[in-house]
């Protein structure tokens, strides 16, 4: 049996940090998708392929959380029990996992849909969402889950982690995304946002409560279709962004230059911070910098969630 599934990358519209935190989020699904493919063997070995990443075999019986494709083999592990015979996974992805597009969430979603439907193993969207979402965690040993919501339904959804919340909102709007041309993991910027508000536990909290209040409002927005609301929402998020240190001159200077951008109506940093990509709501005309590695990348919000066909 062969079986391909497919998953959208994701961005934060609204609700980074907090999120963590049991606070709302509101995420989109982008129109770059990362693809699994899974061949049934007829013994019990393993082999995963990536033109990116290279090449990977072990044996059912010696499978373990493996890099550089832990969150894969992390879903074959999770499944272990399940599986009486080995396969053939090929990875391929039309965006870098250096950019902020959750690839770690894309290629789970896309992993556990393919090996769920070889193993005619039937979940819903939420059991699919909550699995992943696992997964993810004992990876990286943090993570909310939007991404993953977002990779599974498709569309703008509001997520919360619990109780869980994922609401897909289908409408949509022109998104621009800009590279800054580096990415600080987000583990290592939730340690160093967590350091430095170790002394200062309230002032956090109200923060991330700030945060979320933005999140509800933009999802009202987002309801309602009223992107000029949106936009402003994002503007005032960006400066919460800024105050828990994640926002660095290079970012603020992006933020800034999208912002007079004649239709653009709100830009901000998305994703954990400390490098990664600026979003922006509306379409840029051309935009220069100076660092060439800071680039724009052509995207739009992909109506699709996870897809799979088995043949």
């Amino acid at each position: 049996m062969l079986v391909e599934a497919s998953a959208p990358g994701s961005l934060m519209l609204l609700g980074e940090h907090a999120v963590l935190h049991g606070k709302h989020a509101l995420v989109c699904a982008v129109n770059q998708r990362m693809i699994v493919s899974l061949q049934s063997r007829e013994d019990k070995q393993i082999k995963i392929t990536s033109p990116a990443l290279g090449h990977y075999t072990t044996d059912l019986a010696k499978l373990k959380m493996t890099r550089p494709f832990q969150f894969v083999t992390a879903t074959l592990y999770r499944y272990r029990k399940h599986m009486k015979l080995g396969c053939n996974l090929t990875i391929h992805s039309e965006f870098s996992d250096k950019m902020g597009f959750a690839s770690s969430a894309a290629v789970t979603v896309a992993t556990l849909k393919a090996l769920t439907t070889w193993l005619k193993i039937k979940l819903s969207p939420l059991e699919l969402i909550r699995e992943a979402r696992a997964i993810v965690c004992s990876v990286q040993g943090l993570g909310s889950g939007a991404d993953v919501a977002a990779c599974v339904l498709g569309g703008i959804v509001a997520y919360k982690m619990q109780p869980l919340l994922a609401e897909k909102i289908s409408y949509h709007f022109p998104l621009t995304a800009i590279y800054s041309g580096y990415k600080t993991p987000t583990v290592e910027v939730v340690q160093q946002v967590q350091k430095r508000f170790s002394a200062h536990p309230k002032i956090y909290k109200q923060l991330c409560q700030s945060i979320d209040a933005c999140v509800q409002q933009g999802i009202l927005a987002a309801r309602k279709k009223d992107w000029q609301k949106m936009g402003q929402v994002m503007n005032i998020q960006q400066g919460l962004m800024e105050a828990l240190g994640v926002s660095t001159p290079l970012l603020n200077d992006i933020v800034t230059k999208l912002r007079q951008q004649s239709k653009m109506l709100g830009a901000k940093i998305s994703g954990s911070g400390l490098g990664d990509c600026v979003i922006g709501l509306g379409k840029t005309s051309s935009l220069s910098f100076d660092d060439k590695q800071i680039r724009t990348i052509p995207i739009e919000i992909s109506v699709e969630g996870v897809m799979c066909e088995k043949s």
